[in-house]
């Protein structure tokens, strides 16, 4: 999960609520690629990424009411609808920001970045594991609750904090490749992301870091060309985009067509779609709305597991109003914007009591990456530009 404080944000300014791996405070303007005014195009990254962790978390909201009979089963159609783009346009949009971090020197990065991905991950599966013990049984993941999950976690990804540990496996991997030409970079990964949708790798976790990770790929190195494809927001064009996205998602479900790569082909017109959706709200009081919690998807999506299953629990222990049916409809979008709402305003209030441990590895253990190298270096490798 995740977000800048550049810009500033309207809920914190503490770097504990930016994305992972989010480096845009480490690119100085000689090592823009393109001309675009500087707010504009972080304002629409961060709609994409407040976008996106609206969509996960939607996700998870539908999969807990269907499970309990709690919302129509055509939630879960409206979810596969959007599968094919939600997390690759998230991680996009991480990889648009990682050339600093991909720049700085091995230790650095180890320590500053892939060691704060992974205080965070192992952390919060202690927090899982201590809440879902004390969860009510009607809600709580018996997964979670069982300390083999820390153990194995450290291997096997297999929570919803699988994001996170994504994230700090990209940013090792990408810097791996980086001496690579780039057609070899983006030829292994999009044959392993295929590999991926055919065969299973060890686990259901691992098979999506091996889908999603050429899209972090995108966003690091086709940075300059994505951002002019956000300039062509005009409202024809958005329509157009997500009217191809529609059209060539229809034939692939409703056909027996099965050539392999014909989901990445799906989900390049649906990051297409994202983007001039994203780039076109700016300026808008959804785009506000969404820009704000862009910027703070990290508390959002480490917490979105446990506010859910108290706010499904709320529900069910109220059978008058959860038993009706338009309730039982529109539950999915209520309770995907409480769990937003309650994400910030708890983490604001975590952040007031000075509990930063929770969103970021203490600064003693982090280590101060060094601004001068990184920025000399990100500027020397500007050409060769992930969520």
């Amino acid at each position: 999960m995740q977000a800048s404080s550049w810009e500033g944000s309207a809920l914190t300014s503490s770097s504990a609520a930016r994305t992972p791996g989010d480096d845009r405070t480490d690119v100085t303007p000689s090592a823009q690629i393109t001309s675009t005014p500087r707010k504009t195009r972080v304002e629409w990254v961060d709609i994409a990424k407040g976008l996106t962790i609206v969509l996960v978390v939607l996700l998870h909201v539908v999969d807990m009411l269907v499970r309990r009979d709690m919302t129509p089963e055509v939630w879960r159609t409206i979810n596969g609808y959007l599968q094919p783009v939600r997390m690759p346009l998230f991680f996009v949009a991480s990889g648009l920001f990682a050339q600093g971090m991909i720049a700085m020197a091995w230790p650095t990065m180890l320590r500053s970045r892939v060691a704060h991905l992974f205080y965070l991950y192992m952390l919060w599966l202690v927090v899982f594991f201590a809440v879902h013990n004390v969860l009510p049984q009607e809600v709580s993941h018996g997964g979670y609750a069982s300390w083999q999950n820390i153990v194995g976690g450290i291997y096997m990804p297999n929570s919803a904090l699988w994001f996170i540990y994504g994230l700090a496996v990209f940013a090792v991997a990408a810097k791996l490749m980086s001496k690579l030409p780039l057609w070899v970079q983006f030829s292994a990964a999009i044959a392993l992301s295929v590999f991926s949708q055919y065969y299973t790798i060890v686990h259901w976790s691992w098979n999506n870091l091996a889908e999603y990770f050429v899209y972090f790929l995108l966003g690091l190195h086709a940075r300059s060309v994505i951002i002019k494809v956000s300039n062509r927001n005009s409202v024809p064009w958005v329509l157009a985009a997500i009217a191809a996205y529609a059209a060539v998602f229809a034939v692939l479900r409703g056909t027996s067509i099965d050539v392999p790569g014909m989901k990445i082909v799906l989900t390049t017109f649906g990051l297409l779609a994202g983007v001039l959706v994203a780039s076109a709200l700016v300026r808008t009081w959804l785009g506000e709305m969404l820009n704000k919690v862009g910027r703070n998807t990290l508390p959002v999506y480490l917490m979105l597991d446990i506010l859910i299953a108290v706010l499904v629990f709320g529900l069910m222990k109220t059978p008058i109003v959860g038993g009706l049916v338009v309730v039982q409809f529109i539950a999915p979008v209520v309770l995907t914007v409480a769990t937003v709402m309650l994400a910030l305003y708890v983490h604001k209030a975590l952040m007031a009591a000075r509990l930063t441990w929770l969103f970021e590895l203490p600064p003693k253990l982090r280590g101060t990456a060094s601004t001068s190298t990184a920025t000399t270096s990100t500027a020397a490798k500007s050409t060769a530009t992930k969520s």
